[in-house]
């Protein structure tokens, strides 16, 4: 972690404040925080997508294309999809590409180091998870299968290790338990994916059960999963994590680190920030894996909920939108929302930013090359109302 970084991002007292006004040194182990200003972006809409969904994966690929793949959509019924389409940020246009080899959702999707797409996992829409893995080509377009996992997984996580392996863990078998009328028992198993060979071996287990964890590759090359959800036993209700672990590739191990310091939290993807620590952004909390410790960031608006999908920004900054409207005593809110929330890293503040053009929640954000961000699809879900996929997307400038 650079000492700039340290100076500025964490919590500081009125005392340490005034230090700092004064010229006069401080602790550099306290970091400042700056009262934000109001920071404005803009949310412009492009080209919609040709299929409505949500709980789809999106990633950048090395051309500088997204690709979107599955997720839950309307044909004649809700199904998982099997379709798969490309944003060009030239044209602002999708283009369907190759179809996967069945629909997914619950899966997950990496960009390989050939630049190849690895997805692994998730369901049709049905019971049943699956074993299956498939890889994406960007020269041809088309999917290929790959070697099978150990195991069938939904919800599970997948990294990226910095020897070009992908390590998978946790997640569930199945979403259903005829039993328990939920879903199945969360899982501790992990293991890597080495794509040269197309082989899957068994490392090192979680200590404990999760699945849909805040899972992250950090900058020494170790892996922090934080969060998830655990169910064990007959159950019938998921138990919301706090506890964090750390997986180590040399040793093939996990071990636990500090747990993330709220009451609960449901786990959204995780951002990586300039100096290496970690943003869980709608629990309100940093790690540093240098003193594996959490540290509270400003306080999130009071306008809206919290952010349940992020993205970060080249500016260091971080964009967080799937914001929930305000809930009262009496009105247990739920709906969408179009809100969007802006962290801003050298100060530790969050503020809000320029509102979407569409409410929406289960959506993609992909931070693409020129420092805007693609928003792509999700669902709406008016209270009262039911659940509708949407097509529409749109562009983030900071």
């Amino acid at each position: 972690m650079r000492a700039s970084d340290r100076q500025f991002r964490g919590a500081c007292t009125v005392a340490c404040s005034a230090l700092l006004a004064a010229g006069l040194p401080w602790n550099p182990g306290i970091k400042a925080m700056v009262a934000g200003t109001s920071l404005s972006g803009t949310f412009t809409p492009t080209g919609s997508l040709n299929t409505a969904r949500y709980q789809h994966k999106a990633v950048l690929l090395t051309t500088g294309e997204v690709l979107v793949m599955g997720g839950i959509g309307v044909n004649g019924n809700y199904d998982s999809l099997a379709s798969a389409e490309l944003y060009d940020p030239s044209k602002g246009k999708w283009t369907f590409t190759g179809n996967m080899t069945v629909g997914r959702t619950g899966h997950t999707a990496t960009v390989l180091k050939t630049g190849e797409v690895l997805v692994t996992g998730g369901s049709a829409y049905e019971i049943t998870c699956y074993a299956t893995a498939e890889l994406y080509d960007p020269a041809t377009g088309e999917w290929t299968a790959t070697g099978n996992m150990t195991q069938p997984r939904c919800l599970h996580s997948a990294t990226l290790l910095s020897n070009g392996n992908v390590l998978v863990a946790g997640g569930v078998s199945s979403l259903y338990d005829s039993n328990t009328q939920s879903d199945t028992d969360t899982v501790t198993t992990a293991e890597i994916c080495n794509p040269a060979t197309h082989t899957w071996t068994a490392t090192g287990s979680l200590n404990a059960s999760r699945a849909d964890a805040a899972t992250t590759l950090l900058q020494d090359g170790k892996v922090l999963t934080v969060g998830g959800y655990n169910k064990t036993g007959q159950s019938t209700s998921n138990t919301y994590l706090t506890s964090a672990e750390l997986y180590d590739p040399t040793a093939g191990h996990w071990s636990f680190t500090a747990s993330i310091p709220v009451s609960s939290f449901e786990s959204i993807t995780p951002v990586t920030l300039p100096d290496g620590d970690v943003l869980i952004s709608n629990a309100g909390q940093f790690y540093n894996p240098s003193t594996t410790t959490w540290t509270a960031t400003g306080a999130l608006p009071t306008i809206a909920g919290s952010p349940h999908v992020a993205a970060p920004l080249d500016t260091g900054n971080v964009l967080g939108t799937d914001i929930p409207c305000k809930p009262t005593k009496l009105y247990p809110c739920g709906a969408t929302a179009t809100h969007a929330y802006l962290y801003v890293s050298s100060t530790n503040t969050w503020s809000v930013t320029g509102s979407m053009s569409h409410a929406r929640s289960s959506h993609t954000m992909t931070a693409l090359t020129n420092g805007q961000v693609l928003v792509a699809a999700g669902f709406v879900h008016p209270v009262p109302g039911y659940l509708t996929p949407i097509s529409t997307a749109e562009l983030y400038t900071p």
